[in-house]
């Protein structure tokens, strides 16, 4: 079985207490996998009764996690930004989720996908900063399952993802490569959806009007935050957004830079969720889900642009991070996007279309 991963992929590392926004700090609950809650329980000595003390039954699921502090950071981070288990135990003893975050995987036949994920600080600043086209590597690893699909449908989806990729990798107008692929995966969706596997060109599409992204991120604002303050943080960009609008294209041509990190962010996307579309026979909302954040994000460094007159890559990576934390780290938020692709005009592909 082949491990694919992304060129850059090898080039992560965690940064420690070098990140400023760990994810042992962020708040969330740590699941602990079985075999890792067995071998907790049986440490001794000092350190096995600090584990014991802070290692609970989830209320919600039958597995185990830490129980957070007060400050709701990981009882084992400690005041140097430092994992305790890691220094008195090994990183090879650290429950999966902490070996593997960001990272993440999907499987095939004879095949296992891996990335790594925006909502990470060093993960994000690998993803943006990337001067070169996008490649992938792979090497031999154990066989492991997966989920029923056809192989004739995953054929026909990786390439039609190879494509798209390459396309974004090559232009030099990224709305209008989104354009589109927007409407090249609306046809080839059409095609699927009547089990002919033939793939179509991708041509460009000129249009005249053009959409309002307000009701996209006003539904953005009803989504379950992992932070209280997100929904009002996207409510001010908003606004910032429709009282400067004059300004929005002046902002696009003057940081050129930016397109770079969006084309980048655009790439990770379809790598992380296009092909899944083999196991429900639907890529649409896979590649709107793609387009609608790349001009949510759009918004996003504007706002900030507006707000302090400047806009560096530093802002745009925790920009990024927090989105992909909030919107990418929630089944339920996803499915709600998803959803909206076929339930909502706004997320039309023909509204999508007229956002670029």
């Amino acid at each position: 079985m082949k491990l694919r991963a992304p060129t850059y992929y090898k080039n992560f590392h965690c940064i420690a207490d070098k990140c400023n926004d760990s994810c042992c700090s962020a708040g969330w609950e740590i699941d602990i996998d079985e075999n890792t809650a067995q071998y907790y329980e049986n440490i001794d000595g000092e350190f096995g009764e600090k584990l014991k003390k802070n290692i609970n039954l989830n209320s919600e699921k039958t597995s185990k996690c830490f129980t957070l502090d007060n400050n709701n950071n990981c009882p084992f981070l400690n005041n140097k930004k430092l994992c305790d288990i890691y220094i008195n135990l090994g990183e090879d003893k650290l429950c999966t989720i902490c070996k593997e975050h960001p990272r993440f995987y999907e499987w095939f036949n004879n095949v296992k996908e891996v990335g790594i994920g925006l909502c990470c600080e060093e993960a994000a600043r690998i993803i943006l900063s990337q001067d070169k086209s996008f490649d992938t590597y792979e090497t031999e690893i154990p066989f492991e399952d997966c989920d029923f699909y056809t192989d004739e449908l995953y054929e026909f989806i990786f390439n039609v993802r190879k494509k798209i990729i390459n396309y974004i990798d090559n232009s030099n107008n990224l709305d209008a490569s989104i354009k589109n692929i927007l409407w090249y995966c609306n046809t080839i969706q059409q095609n699927i959806d009547i089990d002919l596997l033939e793939d179509e060109e991708i041509f460009e599409i000129k249009t005249q009007n053009k959409s309002d992204i307000t009701k996209i991120i006003k539904f953005f604002t009803t989504l379950e935050p992992n932070d209280n303050s997100y929904p009002s943080y996207l409510n001010n960009c908003l606004n910032i957004y429709i009282n400067n609008i004059n300004k929005f294209f002046l902002f696009e041509k003057n940081h050129q830079e930016i397109w770079g990190y969006l084309k980048n962010i655009s790439i990770y996307f379809i790598w992380r969720y296009f092909l899944k579309g083999v196991f429900d026979e639907e890529i649409i909302s896979k590649i709107s889900f793609m387009a609608i954040s790349i001009a949510i994000l759009k918004v996003l460094y504007f706002g900030t642009w507006i707000e302090t007159g400047d806009l560096t890559l530093e802002n745009c990576i925790n920009i990024t991070k927090k989105y992909s934390e909030e919107i990418e780290y929630s089944d339920e938020n996803l499915q709600k996007i998803f959803d909206a692709c076929y339930d909502s005009e706004h997320f039309s592909i023909d509204n999508l279309i007229n956002l670029f």
